[in-house]
């Protein structure tokens, strides 16, 4: 699950935020931390991919004046989430650049960006119920229209395996796919999330 969104200046300030879950701090000293993290690690490494904690991953975007910073469930897939960061990182840096050279401090102009991060990220911000709890099955909507999307090869075998089936618990996916518990959940969520399956009662 989604909980957070910053978008910070290379040094520190926060410029957007967006609050879907749990995490409520304040969010300069947050973007101050996450930047500083960030330059270390450009300056031993290539920077930082993400960050983790026992319950959280902060996942991280790099670009020219800005480091965008996504907070999601320490079980959840950083990659099903990445491509959206980097979609929302562009496009602010399109619409912003200019005004990042010269910039006064003040952050009321980049609250327009609301309506392009929720349309990017909001899906990842509904709680999913226990996935032990219910089955899976592919969604009809999803079905029915043609998708371009990619999977990953873990997610190919849970798309499969429901295609066959018609549904199956996480178990089920485990067992006769050959998946760890980890793989497979993380590739059920990501795949939930997008609307690509759907969960249903386990009767």
């Amino acid at each position: 699950m989604l909980h957070n969104i910053w978008i910070a200046k290379d040094t520190g300030e926060c410029l957007y935020h967006r609050k879907y879950g749990s995490i409520d701090h304040d969010e300069n000293l947050i973007t101050s931390f996450l930047s500083a993290i960030e330059i270390f690690a450009q300056n031993i490494d290539k920077g930082c991919d993400y960050l983790q904690t026992t319950s959280y991953k902060f996942i991280y975007i790099t670009g020219n004046q800005t480091v965008t910073v996504a907070c999601i469930d320490s079980g959840d897939d950083e990659k099903t989430i990445r491509q959206n960061l980097e979609d929302i990182q562009n496009e602010f840096q399109n619409r912003f650049s200019a005004s990042l050279i010269d910039w006064n401090g003040r952050v009321e102009q980049f609250s327009i960006m609301k309506q392009f991060v929720d349309k990017h990220l909001k899906k990842y911000s509904k709680p999913l119920n226990n996935l032990s709890e219910s089955k899976l099955e592919l969604n009809p909507l999803t079905i029915r229209r043609d998708t371009s999307q990619i999977f990953s090869p873990q997610q190919e075998k849970v798309l499969s395996l429901l295609k066959y089936k018609g549904s199956a618990t996480l178990n089920d996916i485990v067992k006769l796919m050959k998946l760890s518990e980890n793989d497979a959940e993380k590739a059920a969520k990501g795949l939930l999330y997008n609307n690509v399956i759907r969960q249903i009662p386990n009767s």
